[in-house]
């Protein structure tokens, strides 16, 4: 089933007294949301019980949780130290996941930093070999990692790059297409529903209907330079786009069933629940 949820908790949430995490799963359920990506960004930073409690209370309420593992994750790091570290940040990651009991892991791909982006790009995805390597040994072959497309020109991370991180791996690597950087690093992507409609194809056919049906989406307005990304947005913004109308369209008429993250600065449970009612009013 199609799911909508926020990224982190909204200012609309401690306006109305809520102060802890654990609170929100009951609060996105009276809204009428289906889900929330706890991230972390700065590292992983919650004791397991508290993840554990925390995922209790969400799954009571039918909430469910995805993370988003640090946001510093480099694959295309030359220096061996900081792969081992990017390992630790991904799985720690995946510990928490499996604390707060989700299913669905998403992360930065990485940057070239010291080498061509050809060289890069064929780096991180030997380092990502390992990584899969590693999650089946350490017992999370049944998590759903997520490499995500990115909204700066520089990143690795555009539609083609993601798509080969998810060809190396099994059902469990499925995408994570974030519309509003893609729109971001085009300089203004999409522009109607065959703009949507032209990444949904290619994602079937080189992903497959199945990773392409679970696959993981984050949704913003963004506002952008020559170079890509510059800041989220809301949803109030009329110069930058993207719209999600013809993408939720889109998704109606492929029959796909995705899990959908709005990333909105500072709206995004609002503008999670906008996307839901607009999608809602296509069934009628």
């Amino acid at each position: 089933m199609i799911k909508f949820g926020p990224s982190g908790l909204c200012a609309q949430f401690s306006e109305q007294g809520y102060k802890h995490t654990i609170q929100a799963g009951a609060w996105l359920k009276k809204l009428g949301l289906d889900c929330f990506e706890y991230s972390f960004g700065r590292g992983v930073q919650i004791k397991a019980d508290t993840a554990k409690e925390i995922g209790k209370e969400f799954a009571d309420c039918g909430i469910e949780i995805s993370v988003h593992a640090p946001y510093f994750i480099n694959l295309a790091t030359i220096e061996e130290e900081k792969a081992q570290n990017n390992h630790r940040y991904i799985f720690d990651s995946l510990a928490a996941l499996r604390a707060f009991g989700g299913k669905r892991c998403v992360f930065h791909p990485g940057s070239p930093l010291k080498s061509t982006r050809e060289d890069a790009m064929q780096l991180l995805l030997k380092r990502f070999e390992k990584v899969l390597e590693l999650k089946n040994e350490y017992g999370y072959s049944d998590l759903l990692l997520c490499p995500e497309t990115m909204g700066k020109k520089a990143q690795l991370g555009n539609l083609e790059e993601v798509i080969e991180m998810c060809k190396l791996g099994d059902e469990t690597i499925v995408p994570c297409i974030d519309f509003g950087h893609l729109n971001s690093r085009e300089c203004g992507l999409y522009n109607s529903k065959d703009d949507y409609k032209k990444t949904i194809d290619r994602l079937i056919d080189t992903l497959g209907e199945s990773k392409v049906d679970r696959m993981h989406v984050h949704f913003s307005k963004i506002q952008y330079t020559s170079n890509g990304e510059l800041r989220h947005l809301t949803f109030d913004d009329n110069i930058y786009g993207p719209d999600y109308e013809p993408l939720l369209e889109v998704f109606k008429e492929y029959k796909l069933n995705p899990y959908i993250v709005c990333e909105s600065a500072g709206t995004q449970t609002r503008d999670a629940l906008a996307m839901k009612t607009y999608y809602m009013s296509l069934n009628k």
